[in-house]
Parts: structure tokens; C-alpha cells; sequence
């Protein structure tokens, strides 16, 4: 039970630190620097960048996003990353699907597999990347329906049937609009829940100040979102990546004396 105490602590803290780096790079973000570069560079043609005021809101729409995430109950907060995981890994499922549909364009090769050994070996590393793609994302969103994560395995189901290879190209473009319409389904399909969340919240907050006032919901939220040790893991990580930069910039070996500098000026 105490090893799953601590466990749960160590994964309070740990998921909470991207969304103090995202306030930390926001924070130490010029947006009116950057869009001046922007203006003379090449890019000031792009229509990305034309809408500078658009781009100014969204910058502290990401103040709010970070803050949200920051404070998220521990159950949400996992849940969103094991779906952020699960988009990373249909992702990687279409990459692996891409460079097999290119590797097949460049062998020009339309005949049975199994009379090429090397097609054979294409299509079985790909078969088996894509059965554990498919696999990670079943157990990661905790279903047994595998074949809401198999469309990228479209274009190697129609190489085993022999189809063209220009098809096949077609094929794997549809796999990724299919996948593509069902996150966009998902996503409207939960289009309430940050609000419900929001809004049970701020409720909770609200009943909170009435019966015990600010100081107790101050209390508490230090004690939820562990504070000292947050922000000691967070600085930690920072000076790790300074260490990390400053060693990966410098092709001499750091004496002694530019090792002791780096830590009392970091």
C-alpha cells in the first residue's frame, strides 16, 4: 500500500511538470520580437503568420491551457496523457505505413511476396509494427475494439491482395483521412468535458470558500499539487538540460574550473 502511495506521488508530480515548462517557455517568449523576425524573414507572406492579434490571444490561451493542466485531479490529468499517448502511436502506425508504400514505390515490384524475399521481409517488419501500434493503443484506451486503431493497415492489406502500387498509394492516403475523422469524432464527441470539469470546479472551489475561506483552499491546493517538490523537480529538470546544452556546444573537455563556474552561475 506505501509503495502505492508513493507511486502515485511520484506520478502527481511528474506529469505536472510539462505545464510548468509550457508557463516557463511562454513566459520567456517575445511574441513581439518574434513577429518582428517574422516580418523580415521570408515567412511574413505566409498566411499563418498574417493574423498577429490571433496569434497574441493564442499566447495566453496557452497560459490558460498550462494552468488548467497544472491544477487537472491526478485521474484527469492521466487520462489525457494516455491519450495523448495513443495519438503519438497512430501516428507512428501511419509513418510505418508511409515508408513501407514508399519502399514498395521504389522496388517497383507488383508480384506475390513470398517469390521476393526482400518484399517479404518489408511487409513482415511492417506487419509486425503495426499489430503492436494497434496493439498499445487497444491496451492504452483500455478496449478490445482493435479495429478502431488498424486503419493504417489498409495499404498492407491491399499489398497482400496484390493491388497496384498506385492504388496502394490512394489506399494509404484514405487509412489516414479515416483515422484522422475519427479523432476529429472523438474530439466532438468530448467537446463538453473541459466545461462539465471546469464547471464542477469551480463549483467545488466556490462550496470551499463559504464553509472554511481562502486560507484552507490555498492550504489545499499546496498540499494536491505537492509545491516544493514540483518546483525542486522542475528546476532540476532545467538544470539538467543546461548541463546537457552546454556540453553538447562545446567540443573541448570543460577543466575543472569552467565545470565549478557553470554550477554557481546556473
Amino acid at each position: 500500500m506505501a509503495a502505492k502511495e508513493k507511486l502515485e506521488a511520484v506520478l502527481n508530480v511528474a506529469l505536472r511538470v510539462p505545464s510548468i515548462m509550457l508557463l516557463d517557455v511562454l513566459y520567456r517568449w517575445d511574441v513581439s520580437s518574434f513577429f518582428q523576425q517574422i516580418q523580415r524573414s521570408s515567412l511574413n507572406n505566409n498566411p499563418l503568420f498574417q493574423y498577429k492579434y490571433l496569434a497574441l490571444n493564442m499566447h495566453y490561451v496557452g497560459y490558460i491551457l498550462s494552468v488548467v493542466l497544472l491544477t487537472l485531479p491526478r485521474q484527469h490529468l492521466v487520462q489525457l496523457y494516455l491519450y495523448f499517448v495513443t495519438a503519438l502511436l497512430l501516428y507512428a502506425g501511419h509513418q510505418i505505413s508511409r515508408d513501407y508504400v514508399r519502399s514498395e514505390l521504389e522496388s517497383a515490384y507488383e508480384g506475390p511476396m513470398y517469390l521476393e524475399p526482400l518484399s517479404m521481409n518489408r511487409f513482415t517488419t511492417a506487419l509486425i509494427g503495426q499489430l503492436v501500434v494497434c496493439t498499445l493503443c487497444s491496451c492504452v484506451m483500455k478496449t478490445k475494439q482493435i479495429w478502431l486503431f488498424s486503419a493504417h493497415m489498409l495499404p498492407l492489406l491491399a499489398r497482400l491482395c496484390l493491388v497496384p502500387l498506385e492504388t496502394i498509394v490512394i489506399i494509404n492516403k484514405f487509412a489516414m483521412i479515416f483515422t484522422g475523422l475519427e479523432v476529429l469524432y472523438f474530439l466532438g464527441s468530448n467537446l463538453l468535458v473541459p466545461y462539465n470539469l471546469a464547471k464542477s470546479a469551480y463549483r467545488e472551489l466556490v462550496q470551499v470558500v463559504e464553509v472554511y475561506g481562502l486560507l484552507a483552499l490555498g492550504m489545499s491546493l499546496w498540499n494536491q499539487l505537492v509545491v516544493p517538490v514540483l518546483f525542486m523537480v522542475f528546476w532540476l529538470v532545467l538544470f539538467a538540460l543546461q548541463i546537457y546544452s552546454y556540453f553538447s556546444t562545446r567540443d573541448q573537455p570543460a577543466s575543472r574550473e569552467r565545470l565549478l563556474f557553470l554550477f554557481l552561475t546556473r
